[in-house]
């Protein structure tokens, strides 16, 4: 699907109407390689050393669209895929094929695909956890990694699946997603709703975050249950942008994303495998004061098990960081990026 030319040229739109440079279409290409035996999309732009931007739920490659130009000014080859189971990248049918090992060795796969030994991995929500894992498990591909929104923690004694159960709190609505059908049924139902409601930005235009009241989602009875039909789309988001994902989330669907959330358990026992749960690489956390579930707090001792580990915090966002503050946010990773060693 081709992306929207959204603005005039030179001028991007991010939240409350801040201009930025737009990527200029002849710059940015898009390509299909064969990674782990899958057909993987993504969206490149620039030279130079890898910088690979992996997305979360419900998301795509577009959500790095701030990011891409930004990080090929500053010198490098940036890289945002489609992950397993969205937009043009291929959703295998099995619940078991979206586990945090297949993903990974995607991200391994598409490395040898573009002839690189090692990549700077970027990752937000469900894609901050993929790039964690990569430096936990894979740490010779790893050149360095940063984290948005998403902290890492090491596994501990007891599994999500059964600490969630006893206390769902603020992740009840992972519990929600749990049963394959019933969450897919809710967000395909109405597409262009799901995003209104669920792409929403901490500007005050904005009203309401529907994230804010994932504590409750089961007993609303669904993830959008007791918001408006017809919410107006959030400020952060031309009307070209949220049709973007629209569209392509009316073709694909939500099963191959919601899967991630479905592969909880195996995640653990993966990640219990590490004997040392420390991660020897140059790392950054960007938090957003703003966001209602992955909160600050979360990120608080990473140090202990990141040595390496730089910070940056946007206290104005709330989730979707990459596209209610780009410009914060590029100014954070592209100074962080500038400072790693210049070996590739």
């Amino acid at each position: 699907m081709p992306w929207p030319r959204r603005y005039p040229a030179g001028c991007a739109r991010g939240r409350a109407g801040s201009c930025q440079r737009e990527p200029k279409m002849s710059e940015l290409s898009q390509h299909t390689y064969e990674a782990n035996g899958i057909r993987m999309h993504t969206a490149e732009q620039g030279d130079g050393p890898p910088v690979i931007l992996c997305h979360g739920f419900p998301e795509l490659w577009y959500s790095w669209r701030h990011q891409l130009p930004a990080i090929a000014d500053a010198g490098f080859r940036a890289i945002a895929p489609d992950m397993r189971g969205y937009g043009e990248t291929d959703a295998p049918p099995r619940i078991e094929d979206y586990a945090h090992e297949q993903i990974c060795a995607d991200m391994l796969g598409l490395l040898d695909a573009i002839g690189e030994q090692r990549a700077v991995f970027v990752g937000h929500d469900w894609g901050g956890a993929i790039v964690w894992a990569l430096a936990l498990h894979y740490p010779e591909r790893v050149r360095a990694v940063a984290g948005v929104n998403t902290p890492f923690a090491p596994a501990g004694p007891t599994s999500p699946a059964e600490a969630r159960n006893a206390n769902p709190g603020r992740w009840d609505y992972q519990l929600y997603f749990q049963d394959p059908g019933v969450a897919e049924a809710e967000l395909e139902a109405d597409v262009e709703r799901t995003f209104r409601l669920t792409f929403r930005s901490s500007d005050p235009a904005d009203g309401f975050d529907v994230l804010a009241g994932s504590h409750d989602v089961r007993a609303r009875g669904g993830w959008l249950a007791g918001y408006p039909a017809d919410a107006p789309r959030s400020v952060m988001l031309s009307a070209e942008e949220l049709d973007y994902f629209v569209q392509t989330f009316r073709r694909t669907g939500f099963r191959g994303g919601l899967n991630w959330y479905r592969n909880q358990e195996v995640n653990w026992r993966w990640a219990r495998t590490v004997a040392d749960p420390k991660i020897e690489r140059q790392a950054l956390m960007v938090t957003a004061g703003k966001d209602p579930i992955l909160t600050p707090d979360l990120a608080s001792h990473m140090e202990q098990w990141i040595p390496q580990l730089s910070r940056g915090h946007i206290e104005q966002s709330a989730h979707w960081t990459q596209q209610e503050a780009p410009e914060a946010l590029n100014r954070i990773l592209v100074d962080w990026l500038r400072s790693l060693p210049a070996t590739r």
